[in-house]
């Protein structure tokens, strides 16, 4: 259950986010430029990214750990997949320096009644915490005590630049900030920056009895898209503690563009049990297709046991053109 913030808890935040903003970090710092914070106590790193220095968008990405930081450079690496779809990597908790017109109802009442004054463009600070299948979303009462925790070491790290800490990022190196426990001191070093290679989990498909059905379906000359595609609309509903994106399983048909199935989403549903209960059911009905293409490493996660069994094909492709130019209608459709 969500539990909010106390004000005197956004205050200590909202203190060290000023003390930053006086740093005007995007200004030596790119977002590439990642400082890493060890914590004496969790078992995966925080990472902070540093955005403006290109004049658009000023703010702080903090990501929690290896997936969330991985996630972060499979935006940066994109290519191909669609911006709308971008949303589905981000995961962790922002400090934006925006405008007033930015800030939602509850942002704007956080500022207020810690009696802050805030004027111009790119001088109002607020936070938000960017989670699979919700909207982005006001801090809770833990990521503003997590994020204070951070932000205190953050300045340290920025603190120790502007004293003459040199640092070769474009060498892929990390302005590094760990407890030392030989001398009970905080630390701040230059260093590689090694991130471990996300490893997606794979789902097995334990009824071996249905695997033995799948195999004995003729086989289709037939390409399929399936995607957990994101719409770019929102759905409050009492049941959970903040909005949700609404998220759709397409199946599509790769050579008539036709869309085979569709299913949406909550926060609760699997993403594998839905993929695997929609194309079984395809396979079941229709045939085999001699191939499956996905978005991303992770959708291929999902399917790549049942697919190796069954033999059929699995690529990835990040446009898929039959199931984004659905969700380009749907959405448009919806707007209307």
């Amino acid at each position: 259950m969500r539990k909010e913030a106390k004000l005197g808890q956004w205050k200590e935040l909202y203190d060290v986010a000023i003390k930053i903003k006086e740093l005007k970090p995007w200004e030596y710092l790119w977002d590439l430029d990642i400082i890493t914070i060890v914590s004496s106590y969790e078992k995966e790193p925080y990472y902070c990214s540093i955005m403006g220095r290109g004049g658009e968008c000023f703010a702080i990405g903090t990501y929690v750990g290896f997936d969330a930081i991985n996630d972060f450079y499979k935006i940066v690496d994109n290519k191909d997949i669609p911006q709308e779809q971008l949303i589905r990597y981000q995961n962790n908790m922002m400090c934006f320096f925006g405008n007033r017109d930015d800030l939602t109802r509850k942002e704007y009442k956080v500022i207020k009644d810690l009696g802050l004054k805030f004027r111009g463009k790119n001088n109002w600070i607020y936070f938000e915490k960017f989670q699979k299948g919700y909207e982005p979303y006001i801090l809770d009462e833990q990521q503003v005590v997590e994020l204070t925790e951070v932000f205190k070491h953050l300045y340290m790290a920025l603190k120790a630049i502007n004293k003459g800490l040199k640092v070769d990022f474009e060498a892929g190196n990390t302005l590094l900030r760990r407890y030392d426990e030989e001398t009970k001191l905080w630390i701040n070093y230059e260093t590689p920056t090694i991130i471990p290679q996300r490893k997606y989990r794979v789902p097995v498909l334990q009824d071996e009895i249905l695997v033995a059905r799948l195999n004995k379906q003729k086989i289709i000359d037939e390409k399929l898209e399936i995607d957990i595609a994101y719409l770019n609309s929102v759905i409050n509903d009492k049941k959970y503690d903040k909005p949700i994106i609404t998220r759709m399983c397409i199946l599509a048909d790769c050579r008539t563009e036709a869309i085979l199935g569709c299913n949406i989403l909550t926060p609760d549903d699997e993403d594998v049990d839905t993929i695997f209960n929609m194309l079984i059911n395809y396979i079941m009905k229709i045939g085999k297709p001699k191939t499956i293409i996905v978005r991303d490493e992770y959708i291929q996660s999902l399917l790549s046991d049942i697919c190796e069994r069954i033999n059929v094909g699995l690529k990835i492709k990040g446009r898929l053109k039959a199931i984004d130019t659905f969700i380009e209608a749907f959405s448009k459709r919806m707007s209307e």
